[in-house]
């Protein structure tokens, strides 16, 4: 990927900023959709520029939203779960490198589809030693591989203070964004062509942001949260069927 000679589509970088500033506004207001949204969506657009450039691109987002929260941070529990996260970053981008080729798109609809379900049918889980470590190691994995990071841990911090559960999310998502995208540069996945591809996207993410408090007013929160989980499992069996 980052050795390939690039080409870049201009229809399809209009597309992919539109996505960006979609998935970011979506993130911004209601914790859901730079990755549920975005990577499922811009997989069937144009694959390259998941996960490295969008995770590159979505790190903005995380620092954001641990700086705004970040007195209720809760160090130890996030000790525990970059431990996890730094395993399964290391296994996703060695498992990523091993499967490159015709195979990826279905890996990708795969991954996705598991998000989703952790997302609607996992159960609330208590934040222990253990459940910290593994959701950690689940984040790390399928964030490198697809860069889809939140499902495993959403289900720890779900119960959590609103408050901390954001500022944990927040914290973690900068860690392993920037954690992957390391990994992805380590194994050869992530060069030049991705960073550029990631600075394309960057402009999305501004816009989604300054368009955030605007239709935060209008938007029913569990509906959206509903369609953007239904668009991710559309084009998670697309990927499938492809």
């Amino acid at each position: 990927m980052g050795m390939e000679r690039m080409t870049i589509d201009s229809m399809t970088v209009i597309a992919a900023v539109a996505i960006m500033a979609l998935g970011s506004a979506f993130q911004a207001t209601v914790g859901i959709g730079l990755a549920l949204f975005v990577v499922p969506v811009l997989a069937l657009i144009d694959p390259a520029y998941i996960p490295g450039p969008m995770l590159l691109a979505g790190t903005v987002l995380a620092v954001m939203t641990a700086w705004r929260e970040r007195f209720a941070l809760d160090r130890a529990g996030l000790r525990l779960s970059l431990a996890g996260l730094l395993i399964g970053t290391v296994v996703g981008a060695m498992a990523l490198k091993a499967i490159q080729g015709p195979a990826l798109p279905k890996i990708f609809g795969f991954l996705i589809l598991l998000a989703v379900a952790l997302s609607v049918f996992g159960p609330p889980v208590r934040a222990t030693v253990v459940s910290l470590s593994l959701a950690g190691g689940a984040a790390g994995i399928m964030g490198t591989m697809v860069g889809i990071h939140g499902p495993p841990i959403a289900l720890v911090f779900q119960n959590a203070e609103p408050a901390v559960a954001r500022s944990m999310l927040g914290a973690l998502f900068t860690a392993a964004y920037l954690g992957s995208v390391a990994a992805l540069a380590a194994v050869g996945l992530f060069g030049w062509s991705e960073l550029t591809r990631a600075l394309i996207l960057l402009p999305g993410v501004g816009l989604g942001l300054v368009a955030a408090p605007f239709i935060a007013p209008v938007i029913n929160r569990t509906r959206l949260r509903w369609a953007i989980l239904g668009v991710s499992t559309v084009s998670a069996l697309t990927l499938l069927a492809r």
